[in-house]
């Protein structure tokens, strides 16, 4: 009997060996599944930016961290666009469109998250709280919230007699990040990121789960024909062009002035999940003027500021979407084309 309940107990501390790990060993676990796994499914990811939440479901692909394809699937106005991760640098491709752009400054892949987050836990200028267990995609997750050691002058905290962090490290840490960590296989499955307290500005969970998934010949390459351009401004030769790659419909001015002609037609997209501006340039005998507009922007979104020297500029909004005007023509003129597109004098 004593053998056999040795033997019990000695099974019992094996099958919760990981529960007992500390959670730099979590992390550790994390990184080396997210560095690895080849995994499938759709997750959901929420926004909030400022007053404005917004929600988008996708597809992804994952080998490892080297090779990841995401599809978005809702909302509908961006549904079929496509993330790419290939050689190392990140593209956007719109939907139906023959140009991707290569995306300067992307979000963190998690193994990023987690390279930092255990550079600066094993520093002692992150701390580290397990909340209770949870299930996330019906798969039990131990869970882990992280933060940023910070006096009330809100600068980081270093232990004494430890070295300082980086102040790279430390500035491309969020201030909390809540991480859930699949038990059996490492993978983060949900995390939500907060900039300052109180507040989630990002929350990604996964809702479906394949870890043996189907990669398709061609999956992570973009299709044939697909050029990739500089994330930025590109010009249009006419207007249907510049609306099928901006996906919203292009508003022109009812008024303009006499001998006014259109010399340039731009769509521009503001950051990877940034609003999509249509910018119009004009002149006419009287001087030169720029419309800007974008259709549904996200709760963040600023109007372009006016250029010094400062010419006139009005920015407004006209249901769903936002202006802005800037150009060096007499007031009069600026206000009467602006309110053919729905401004309004204060």
């Amino acid at each position: 009997m004593r053998t056999l309940t040795l033997g019990l107990l000695m099974g019992l501390a094996l099958s919760g060996g990981w529960s007992q790990e500390s959670p730099l060993r979590w992390l550790q676990r994390a990184l080396q599944a997210e560095k690895q796994m080849q995994v499938a499914g759709v997750r959901l990811t929420e926004i909030q930016i400022g007053k404005r939440t917004e929600q988008i479901r996708e597809r992804f692909w994952q080998r490892g961290d080297q090779q990841i394809r995401i599809e978005v699937l809702e909302p509908a106005h961006r549904q079929g666009e496509v993330f790419l991760l290939r050689e190392g640098e990140w593209v956007r491709l719109p939907h139906q469109s023959k140009v991707a752009y290569a995306i300067p400054a992307p979000p963190f892949r998690a193994s990023d998250l987690l390279e930092v987050g255990i550079d600066l836990l094993k520093k002692e200028v992150l701390s580290v709280q397990q909340l209770p267990d949870e299930r996330v995609a019906n798969r039990p997750c131990v869970v882990f919230a992280l933060q940023l050691n910070t006096p009330p002058h809100g600068r980081p905290m270093t232990p004494p007699n430890r070295p300082a962090p980086t102040e790279k490290g430390v500035a491309r840490f969020p201030f909390r990040v809540t991480l859930w960590i699949d038990r059996d296989t490492g993978l983060i499955l949900k995390r939500e990121i907060a900039t300052r307290p109180g507040i989630v500005n990002l929350r990604t969970e996964i809702i479906r789960l394949d870890l043996t998934p189907n990669f398709t010949r061609g999956l992570f390459q973009l299709p044939e024909g697909v050029t990739v351009s500089r994330l930025g401004e590109r010009g249009f030769d006419s207007l249907e062009e510049a609306q099928r790659e901006a996906g919203f419909s292009i508003r022109v001015p009812g008024y303009l002035p006499a001998n006014t002609e259109r010399i340039r037609i731009m769509v521009n997209q503001r950051g990877p999940r940034g609003a999509v501006m249509a910018v119009l340039q004009y002149r006419c005998p009287q001087g030169k003027f720029t419309l800007f507009q974008t259709y549904k922007p996200a709760g963040g979104f600023r109007p372009p500021r006016a250029p010094r020297p400062h010419p006139n500029a009005l920015f407004w909004q006209d249901r769903d979407y936002w202006f802005g005007l800037v150009g060096d023509l007499p007031m009069a003129e600026m206000e009467r084309i602006a309110e053919s597109l729905g401004y309004r004098r204060p």
